[in-house]
């Protein structure tokens, strides 16, 4: 994962957020852009008589506070030993990463993100997301790929190959209850090609699926939970699947998410 995009704001958990992108940059030898959006199109005003008007003066203010968070962030970070570039971009923050993850392996962003489900889902590039206040700084402890043999976990499962290189153990959890479409000894299979040796863990729910694989994370003391992510509505209600949906609000541990 040589070329990792963050988008950059001033909200609390954005220290976060920067901390993994740039722990994740020297791990791999990889390069960081943070992206700065204005969303120029969302300030539109309407007028009484129809039609929307653009605010000169909060355009120009919102692109004055943005390029003095890239000025910040450019001092911020030029005695890090990461290779690193600021980009401001005049749209939205869905659009931006869109956009920029052409040329990304990955986006590093936090589960408090408002837009996580619809990046996660619409943007063609693995998510790693960080929970709250818990910045991931090293990658070489245990992980573990969340399988239900699905396309969306077998995508999540080869987006993270960079990542299990630099793992200490990589476990492979399935939960009985879920059919899988592909069985995990070919999730196994796969891995053991690319120099990767897994181990195999097939347990019963006990609770919710999501509840499950969160616990059985903890059990196994993996740092990371790579997962497949469902979904097509853009509607809150209808957007993710429930186990996705579950462990966006409630994971404690960071995900690695492919659609």
């Amino acid at each position: 994962m040589r070329s990792i995009l963050c988008p950059a704001d001033a909200t609390p958990s954005f220290d976060n957020r920067l901390e993994t992108a740039l722990a994740l940059a020297r791990a791999t030898g990889g390069h960081l852009t943070l992206q700065i959006a204005t969303p120029v199109a969302e300030m539109a005003v309407w007028e009484p008589f129809g039609g929307a008007v653009l605010s000169a003066g909060a355009i120009n203010a919102a692109r004055e506070a943005d390029r003095e968070l890239g000025e910040k962030l450019k001092v911020r970070l030029a005695p890090q030993d990461v290779p690193f570039d600021v980009d401001l971009v005049d749209v939205g923050r869905i659009e931006g990463l869109a956009a920029a993850a052409r040329f990304a392996d990955v986006i590093v962003t936090g589960l408090d993100d408002p837009t996580i489900e619809e990046v996660s889902l619409g943007v063609r590039c693995p998510v790693l997301a960080i929970p709250e206040a818990a910045p991931m700084v090293t990658f070489d402890g245990p992980v573990m790929i969340a399988w239900d043999g699905g396309h969306e976990s077998a995508n999540a499962m080869r987006a993270s190959l960079p990542l299990l290189h630099l793992a200490s153990h990589v476990h492979v959890l399935t939960v009985a209850e879920k059919s899988a479409e592909f069985p995990a000894s070919d999730a196994l299979c796969y891995l053991s090609r690319h120099g990767i040796h897994a181990e195999l863990h097939e347990v019963s729910p006990a609770g919710t699926i999501s509840a499950t694989i969160e616990a059985n994370a903890r059990r196994l003391g993996a740092g990371l939970i790579v997962m497949g992510v469902y979904g097509h509505s853009r509607l809150r209600e209808l957007l993710l699947g429930g186990v996705s949906r579950d462990l966006l609000d409630n994971s404690s541990v960071p995900l690695l998410l492919a659609h």
